[in-house]
């Protein structure tokens, strides 16, 4: 199947609320896991490349001691529900949030020693330089965790996951999934992008029936 783009991001209220709605926590809780697997426990300040709502800076904040997560995200929308979240929720000033375009980063070199996206690199039509950037504000040492849905070989087998995974969900969320997966790159291609970026050594490996991740341990 080849693959077929989606908007890079969603920036009207309307969307950025029914993308709120939605529950990710399982597959955000396996996130921020495998993130502190990695090593991000010691990490003293990580970026969220595509945070949208704040959900796993959030999650990440309860989960570590970590004292400074930033999310940035290129759809205002999503940060004016992120913003007042961070304030509900006790951890305005650890938690902070920037819009920004995660293929052209205001943040210098090595800015970060935790580099950290989930479920964003699909929706970008270049993936290079998304994942060049990445690598590029990440502290050599640093741990990098790049998730993302893996595109199926056939539009049956996306429609047979959408089913299985929100057959219970509302029409329109079954169809952004089914978009997003159609939209998503293979492994091989996932490989390829790692390495153009110049993090060739990264493990680039399948770790569910949609999705695999980009990985830099500490």
């Amino acid at each position: 199947m080849q693959r077929v783009l989606e908007p890079e991001y969603m920036d009207t209220v309307e969307e950025a609320q029914s993308y709120a709605s939605m529950n990710h926590s399982t597959v955000n809780g396996h996130f921020v896991d495998r993130f502190l697997a990695l090593g991000g426990g010691s990490c003293r300040k990580v970026i969220d490349l595509g945070t949208g709502p704040g959900d796993i800076p959030f999650l990440l904040a309860r989960q570590s001691a970590i004292p400074s997560i930033l999310g940035v995200d290129a759809a205002e929308t999503m940060l004016q529900i992120a913003r007042p979240a961070a304030v509900r929720a006790g951890l305005e000033g650890r938690v902070t949030f920037a819009r920004a375009d995660v293929k052209a980063l205001p943040f210098a070199e090595a800015a970060f020693d935790g580099v950290f996206s989930n479920t964003i690199l699909h929706h970008i039509p270049e993936p290079v330089l998304f994942v060049r950037e990445a690598a590029r504000v990440l502290e050599k040492g640093g741990v990098l965790l790049i998730r993302d849905l893996y595109r199926p070989v056939s539009l049956d087998e996306a429609k047979r996951l959408v089913a299985l995974h929100a057959g219970e969900a509302p029409k329109d969320q079954q169809q952004l999934l089914l978009q997003s997966l159609c939209a998503a790159l293979t492994l091989t291609e996932a490989v390829q992008v790692a390495k153009a970026a110049g993090i060739g050594h990264a493990k680039v490996a399948m770790n569910s029936d949609r999705h695999y991740s980009i990985e830099i341990a500490r």
